[in-house]
């Protein structure tokens, strides 16, 4: 892009981050929100209520509401009660309470059993590697005796697929169960994330939904938040419900993690507003303000922080602002073209500092949006730029894993110095999930020439294919044969882990990870960690994943 263009652009974002700040702030901020930055920031200021901050397994509470440890629908389990884990936003011991006396009143019998919800300062519990943010709660499930009768659980007991106990003489009462379940999916005050439950109890809960008429839409968000873990025990002994962050604690720091259901609303505009707020501090000249600024912008994670750091922050004249603003812009990169525009003007700069440009490198890469991509490849194949700089750029790619990318690493193979030869052979395994074997660091210009003939020759006849079909040829050069998605080689996949190159290591922990639906990251250090993680991982839920499904109305 000419500079013009680029100078252009940068002042046509910036126009738009004061229009977006106007606008933004007057539609959606309410009156009671103070949208001033010295107001919000201002250390005495005290929100009013609970307060849920950071995430389910990094936060706290504070100002907490408490469920009394008897109520007219629901007590608290009797070992449960000496652990003082009866804490939680306003929110969810009211959604509790709420759903207990809905039950209760549709059907009459005992009552609620409650077992964790959070330590009345939050942080780390040590029955749960979550639950400290106040905004989850172990129910137990209710249960019938063996003449049907609505009977107290004594404890958080397991039952099987079929809903039998394990050690009692108690079964899964259904209606009921899913009466809490509806409750709390219908409450207006909560947003639930999770409802986290094994599947046998959830394809219960779900075929009774179905055979008593529930709407169609009730029984689509069930089963999407109804939902056995992949990463803890499969929750055959209680119901662990987790809410969204409420409006007020998520414009103070309160972080959802998990996924963002289509029919709830999420706030972004919100946040968006109050983070456009700050501005006025992260550009001012005191420190201290500027310093509690950009914390704060940490704590809330809002849409755009990247956009506001690189206007705003990047360019402070204190060195520890400065170098807190290139520690955030990493951990909250922009997703815009704003922001790899901004990155992209700062780059350029001939008096940036050589400590800031591979931060900003890093940031392009974490950003990993097509513009941050399209920064990058312009910087890599800019031969007048100096070779460390080039070496950044080819870094800040290793996710672009996009076919386009192989033409243009084909031809800059044939005339780059050694030592970036060998980062875009890197690049190019990663995008096709091909390795040729050789050290282009220092092949000969023989062995090079051959190679790079093999690799035009691959080209050729794989550029029109979809890239999945270069992973299915991946698989059998490793000589897997198997379908794609066939759960049943999994553990074939994960053997092959440690030995393989890094980029290939890569591109297997992906299929595995498409495969199974489980998250991982989008790289590993090394193809042993890989290994490790899966290893682990596979180990707990092989079992589940193999089981073959039933039909379901429900599906």
């Amino acid at each position: 892009m000419p500079p013009e263009a680029l100078t252009l652009a940068i002042r046509q974002v910036h126009d738009a981050l004061e229009e977006s700040a106007r606008s933004v702030g007057s539609v959606w901020g309410l009156p009671h929100e103070p949208l001033d930055a010295f107001a919000i920031l201002d250390p005495e200021r005290r929100p009013s209520g609970s307060l849920s901050l950071g995430t389910i397994r990094q936060g706290r509470l504070l100002q907490p509401a408490t469920l009394a440890a008897e109520g007219p629908y629901h007590s608290i389990i009797e070992r449960h009660r000496s652990r003082n884990t009866h804490f939680g936003t306003r929110e969810i011991i009211a959604a509790v309470e709420l759903a207990a006396e809905r039950v209760a009143l549709e059907f009459g019998g005992a009552p609620l059993r409650v077992g964790n919800i959070a330590f009345a300062h939050g942080g780390p519990i040590p029955w749960s590697s979550s639950h400290q943010a106040g905004r989850d709660v172990d129910l137990a499930f209710y249960a019938l005796d063996s003449q049907g009768h609505s009977v107290p659980t004594p404890d958080l007991i397991h039952f099987d697929d079929e809903g039998h106990a394990d050690g009692y003489p108690l079964t899964f009462d259904v209606a009921r169960n899913w009466a809490l379940a509806r409750a709390l999916l219908t409450d207006p005050e909560i947003r639930v994330q999770w409802l986290f439950v094994s599947e046998g109890l959830k394809r219960l809960m779900l075929d009774h939904a179905v055979a008593t008429g529930e709407p169609a839409d009730l029984i689509e968000r069930a089963s999407a938040v109804l939902h056995q873990p992949t990463d803890a025990p499969p929750h055959a002994d209680h119901l662990h419900v987790r809410i969204g962050c409420p409006l007020d604690d998520r414009l103070e720091g309160c972080q959802d993690w998990g996924p963002r259901w289509p029919w709830y609303d999420w706030n972004d505009e919100r946040v968006l507003a109050r983070a456009l707020a700050l501005r006025p501090a992260l550009s001012g000249n005191d420190p201290e303000i500027a310093r509690r600024a950009l914390d704060f912008l940490e704590q809330l994670k809002p849409p755009m922080a990247g956009e506001l750091i690189l206007f705003h922050s990047f360019d402070v004249p204190h060195a520890e602002l400065h170098e807190r603003a290139i520690e955030l812009l990493q951990k909250m990169p922009p997703r815009t073209r704003a922001g790899a525009l901004a990155i992209a003007r700062h780059l350029r700069r001939s008096d940036l500092p050589q400590t800031a440009r591979r931060p900003l490198y890093n940031t392009l890469a974490a950003a990993s949006t097509a513009d941050a991509f399209e920064v990058a490849r312009a910087r890599l194949f800019d031969d007048s730029l100096p070779l460390d700089e080039r070496m950044l750029a080819a870094n800040s790619l290793r996710f672009d894993l996009s076919p386009d990318l192989v033409t243009p690493l084909l031809a800059e193979l044939q005339r780059s110095p050694p030592p970036l030869r060998a980062r875009l052979a890197e690049l190019l395994y990663r995008v096709t999930a091909r390795y040729d074997g050789l050290n282009w660091a220092v092949a000969s210009t023989d062995d090079q020439r051959q190679a790079l003939a093999q690799w035009h020759q691959w080209w050729d006849q794989h550029r029109d294919l979809p890239r999945q079909q270069w992973l299915e040829q991946s698989l059998a050069n490793l000589a897997i044969t198997a379908s794609w998605g066939d759960l049943h080689h999994v553990d074939t996949l994960i053997s092959q882990l440690p030995e393989l190159h890094p980029a290939l290591a890569m591109n297997l922990s992906h299929i595995i990870s498409e495969w199974t639906g489980r998250w991982a990251p989008r790289d590993f250090d090394s193809p042993a960690d890989a290994h490790r993680y899966w290893t682990r991982w596979w180990g707990k839920n092989r079992d589940r994943m193999l089981q073959k499904s039933q039909p379901q109305a429900w599906r």
